[in-house]
């Protein structure tokens, strides 16, 4: 029989495992801090992962941190008092100002950040459209003379009427023509993409021959237009100018758009940047010829003018010519604070739609049938379209843009070029050859570009 004392120590042990006090004290010590530290720690974790997530402000919040504390925020318009406390649980993103956005919606506030770095550029142009050159207006002739005076015969008799000086496009420059472009810009994050229009107003020179007296030889001098023979040179085959005057017109039509993607500088960081370019322009060039005359026929009694007959001679052609030009390039450019200046030179491939026709009016009779011919053809025609330009930065939303620009466009249709000037005895025969040449565009222009960022 174990004593009273005994017994209880015994209980004591087996509930705590040990029958040494201090060392079960200090144990039980150890558990007792261990579980209090781990309730503290994991109970608010607990507590706050059930609560709702809160999205990311897109709002703009001066002095606010990106998942800092929360605490009071007081900007321009802040009521008295201060602003109210931040939910602990809202995170704040700073974002710069957007002038465009304010209030949109998500999809308009994209849509219009997109526009709101873009620029418009508009220029006064001055540019050339290439003349015909020193050019007769009609057929070569038989004697192979092919300037001068030389005997003028009456068409279908082959008298002779006194001498003849054959009409020139010498004096025809198609030069200072007026016109205007518009550019607009629209910078992204992959790119610029660039569009424009350019319009030159209708370019248009005339040259006048009237009849003179010759001092010398006492005769007449009378403004002509040589003709073949059925397709042969002759020097007796020609329509004569005797009453009035001839004026001979040339015209041309300039126009042109395009739409450039131009990539992201392959230089970046360095002075001089350079942008790879890829577009499309499309071309229009279109040419006309208009050659109007009189002549006074005494192919009935000389002396008589009753039966004298007036011929109203015209001969007329045209071209026009729509190229659609692919083209590649690159612009190369040195910006500094207070200018820029750049080159950007594109090579077109493409080809050219071209409509031609040619028709002539009274050469020999007053009721003589028009004869016209006509065609439309494609060639193709690569090209060049090379760009100068400098600008001077007035302020950061403006500057002051001054450019040179030369086009050159191969397999281009001439309305100068495309007569055969031809008749098969008192029967007309002028019809149309079309033929292709080079043609160059150039000149300055100057303007101002607006920036919107």
């Amino acid at each position: 029989m174990q004593p009273t004392g005994s017994r209880t120590t015994e209980r004591f042990n087996a509930q705590w495992g040990s029958t040494d006090l201090p060392t079960h004290s200090l144990r039980w010590f150890v558990r007792s801090v261990s579980t209090l530290i781990a309730g503290v720690l994991l109970i608010p974790s607990f507590v706050l992962a059930q609560g709702p997530i809160q999205p990311a402000s897109y709002g703009y919040s001066p002095g606010a941190m990106y998942g800092g504390p929360p605490f009071q925020v007081c900007g321009p318009g802040c009521p008295p008092g201060g602003a109210a406390p931040l939910s602990p649980n809202t995170v704040y993103e700073l974002l710069p100002d957007d002038r465009f956005s304010h209030g949109d919606e998500l999809q308009l506030a994209a849509f219009s950040d997109a526009f709101k770095h873009a620029y418009i550029r508009l220029e006064y142009l001055n540019w050339d459209i290439e003349d015909p050159g020193l050019k007769n207006v009609g057929a070569p002739r038989a004697d192979g003379n092919t300037r001068g005076i030389f005997t003028a015969t009456e068409p279908g008799t082959l008298s002779n009427v006194g001498e003849a000086n054959i009409s020139t496009l010498d004096h025809i420059g198609l030069h200072n023509n007026n016109g205007i472009r518009g550019v607009f810009g629209l910078p992204t994050r992959i790119g610029l993409f660039e569009a424009g229009v350019s319009v030159l107003e209708d370019a248009s020179s005339h040259e006048v021959d009237v009849p003179f007296f010759n001092a010398v030889t006492l005769e007449p001098v009378i403004p002509a237009v040589t003709l073949l023979e059925n397709g042969v040179p002759s020097d007796t085959n020609m329509i004569l100018f005797r009453d009035g005057m001839i004026n001979t017109r040339v015209q041309a039509e300039f126009f042109t758009t395009e739409l450039n993607y131009i990539m992201n500088p392959v230089t970046p960081n360095q002075p001089i940047t350079i942008r790879p370019l890829f577009g499309f322009q499309y071309v229009r060039l279109w040419d006309f010829l208009d050659v109007r005359g009189t002549d006074l026929n005494r192919n009935g009694t000389p002396d008589d003018p009753a039966d004298d007959i007036t011929l109203n001679h015209r001969i007329y052609s045209e071209a026009k010519n729509n190229v659609f030009v692919p083209q590649v390039g690159f612009r190369a450019e040195f910006e500094h604070e207070y200018f820029s200046v750049g080159v950007t030179p594109k090579f077109m491939v493409g080809f050219n739609r071209h409509r031609d026709e040619v028709f002539s009016e009274q050469f020999f009779s007053v009721d003589e049938a028009r004869m016209t011919t006509r065609e439309e053809a494609s060639e193709f025609a690569p090209g060049l379209d090379l760009a100068v330009h400098g600008k001077v930065h007035i302020n950061e939303h403006f500057s002051l843009f001054v450019s040179y620009q030369l086009f050159y466009m191969s397999n281009i249709s001439r309305a100068t070029e495309n007569l055969v000037f031809d008749s098969i005895g008192t029967t007309p025969n002028l019809r149309l050859n079309p033929s292709q040449q080079g043609t160059f565009v150039d000149g300055v222009t100057v303007g101002g570009e607006i920036r919107f960022h």
